[in-house]
């Protein structure tokens, strides 16, 4: 969305503060660094929850809890880590768009002012129009056959696609998308096995699977599936 409204977090230096006070200093300066190296990007916040991207080697997700101070980022590490820090250093030093004022914006908007701006938005970004989609079957399968690593100009990054998609499958989970969806990333990892990103999906989504009932033949399945991975199920 192009028109947001900017806030300052200047009112928010207690919190970061806090925040600050669970980094060492080497993990610190390592932030600072990849800040300066402008390596933290698509940053937005909505109501209380910030969410960004860290580049490098691989695209880490990174999330800020304001309100309860929980911080998350999908790399490896097991402690607050560099790529948290330069966030934190980024919210420090930078305004970011609140997308909570514009979907609220949305509210007071008539039929017609609704629409155009929907249109404005597709025009700018028409890759976009697949969040409008009322999909089925055939048309999940589709986005899944389309998946891939980001071209240049493509404004929805690799992991916001996963995560539609992984989505739209797990709200009424049938096995077939299941096992469509986890072959396409089995066979985007065979293109890139050193990509941490891609091995983090492949993770969080056999972790996402594991809480849905499935039979004994399709869990053995599932396995077949990874079997010549380093994967668990």
């Amino acid at each position: 969305m192009r028109h947001t409204t900017m806030i300052n977090l200047n009112n928010m230096k207690t919190e970061l503060i806090k925040l600050e006070k669970e980094f060492d200093s080497t993990i610190w300066q390592r932030g600072r660094e990849y800040y300066h190296e402008g390596l933290v990007g698509n940053v937005v916040k909505f109501k209380n929850v910030i969410k960004a991207e860290s580049y490098g080697n691989s695209t880490y997700r990174l999330e800020i809890n304001l309100k309860s101070g929980d911080m998350k980022c999908s790399c490896p590490c097991d402690f607050s880590c560099k790529h948290l820090a330069a966030l934190i250093i980024f919210l420090k030093n930078n305004k970011i768009p609140d997308f909570s004022e514009q979907v609220n914006k949305f509210n007071s908007m008539t039929k017609p002012q609704l629409v155009s701006a929907i249109s404005t938005i597709l025009e700018k970004n028409p890759e976009m129009s697949i969040y409008l989609q009322n999909l089925d079957d055939h048309a999940v399968k589709d986005l899944i056959k389309k998946l891939w690593f980001p071209r240049s100009g493509d404004s929805i990054s690799l992991f916001n696609k996963v995560d539609y998609i992984k989505n739209l499958i797990l709200k009424k989970p049938r096995f077939e998308l299941i096992a469509i969806f986890l072959r396409k990333l089995i066979d985007m990892f065979d293109h890139d096995p050193d990509s941490n990103e891609i091995m983090d999906y492949i993770d969080e989504f056999l972790y996402d699977i594991n809480k849905i009932k499935l039979t004994k033949e399709q869990k053995k399945d599932m396995r077949k599936i990874i079997k010549d991975y380093p994967f668990d199920f």
